[in-house]
Formats: C-alpha cells, sequence, structure tokens
C-alpha cells in the first residue's frame, strides 16, 4: 500500500518546537549568567577588600545590576522577538501562496499594500476567503508584539527613533504592564512577555496550518454528470 505524506508547511510545526527550545534555553542563560556576574562582583569586593562605604563598592554593584537587568534582557530576548516575528511573517506568507495555488487566485499576498498584518489579513479573509485568526484577543496581541519587534529591528529598541504610531502603542504597552518596559529610553522586553508572543503565535499558526491541510476544493461535475 502506497502511502502519501504532505511534507509541506513541516518547517512552520518544526520551527515551532525549536523555539519553544530557544525559550527555555535562553531562561536558563540567562540565570545562569545573572548568578555568574553575581559570583564576579562578589569576588572583586572580596579581592579589594571593599565595603558598602566605599565608592567602588557601589560603581561595582551598578555595573553588575545594568549588565544583568538591561543589557543581557535586551540583547537575548530582544532577537528571540525578531526571531518569532519572522517565523511567523514567512508562515503567513507560504499559507498564502498554498491557498492561492489551491483556488487558482490570481491575486498574491504581495500584490496589496500597506503594513504586513493588516494587509495579510484583508488579503486571508477578503481574496482567499480563509480567516486569519478567529481569535480577537490573540490577533491584538499579535499586533502589540509585531509593534514591539519592529521597534527592535528597525529602531534597535530606542524609543526616541521610533515612529509617531509605534511609539504610542509600545508607550500603551509599557504603561499597561504586559511584560515591556523602558530603561535609559530603550525598550526591555521580559520573559512573560516573550512566553505570551510565543503563544500567541504557536496557536495562531498551527490552527492556521491545521485548517489549510483540512481545505477540500470545490468538485468539479462532468458534464454527463449535469444532464
Amino acid at each position: 500500500m502506497k502511502i502519501n505524506f504532505d511534507f509541506r508547511l513541516l518547517d512552520v510545526s518544526m520551527e515551532l518546537y525549536v523555539l519553544e527550545d530557544h525559550y527555555d534555553l535562553i531562561e536558563k542563560q540567562l540565570a545562569h549568567l545573572s548568578h555568574a556576574e553575581q559570583a564576579t562582583l562578589s569576588e572583586y569586593q572580596q579581592k579589594e577588600n571593599l565595603t558598602p562605604e566605599d565608592p567602588e563598592w557601589d560603581f561595582a554593584r551598578q555595573e553588575c545590576d545594568h549588565k544583568v537587568e538591561f543589557l543581557l534582557p535586551r540583547f537575548f530576548w530582544g532577537s528571540f522577538i525578531v526571531s518569532l516575528y519572522a517565523v511567523f511573517e514567512t508562515s503567513l506568507i507560504e499559507v498564502a501562496k498554498l491557498l492561492q495555488e489551491k483556488q487558482n487566485q490570481g491575486i498574491s499576498i504581495n500584490d496589496l499594500k500597506g503594513e504586513f498584518l493588516t494587509k495579510s489579513k484583508k488579503y486571508y479573509d477578503k481574496v482567499l476567503k480563509f480567516e486569519l485568526c478567529d481569535d480577537k484577543k490573540i490577533w491584538q496581541d499579535i499586533k502589540d508584539f509585531a509593534n514591539v519587534r519592529h521597534a527592535i529591528a528597525h529602531a534597535n529598541g530606542r524609543i526616541d527613533m521610533l515612529t509617531k504610531e509605534n511609539k504610542a502603542s509600545i508607550t500603551k504597552l509599557i504603561k499597561s504592564d504586559s511584560g515591556i518596559s523602558s530603561h535609559y529610553n530603550y525598550l526591555i522586553v521580559d520573559s512573560s512577555f516573550a512566553k505570551e508572543a510565543l503563544e500567541n503565535v504557536s496557536i495562531s499558526l498551527r490552527s492556521l496550518v491545521e485548517r489549510y491541510k483540512n481545505v477540500r476544493l470545490p468538485t468539479k461535475h462532468s458534464a454527463s454528470e449535469e444532464t
């Protein structure tokens, strides 16, 4: 018996699994680096016989805190957010192309203009007649996640360099206590925001892929069947 396997979109599932592993590794690595920095600080204070009354004590403490609380999370979680968005965007494009082929649709997703998520929603819902995301809460969270990604990718997380629209959305997120904060005018993502973004992307993409696999094209009736 011949069994046919559909390997299309297999990479989407595999990439999501790898991102889940990546998230866990970042958490462990940040904990390890934080512990190592604290140990280095203690060794320096002991070696130099420093006490809390010494100016060098405060300087060394501040330097350690700056690295642990600002630099490490900024670059580790920032790069994770950028990678997660890349998987999400390319997956939406891939599924859209497959649906376009199945429907013999003349309009492609790249024919539409505008911001990617907006044009993707329009293309899926209006052109393909295939709902992109049926959960409004998840879709809004994904839009927030995309705004954070854009701030990191296009402005290195510098709030003062964001566009007016992007800055407004980021400021709103910071005030909402959603795992986004600012430090020295830089956008900081914490583990809770990264985890929620990963969960929302995973739910959305897995649903999209599963629904695509269940698509059945209308059968064409032959002339003899119609008479």
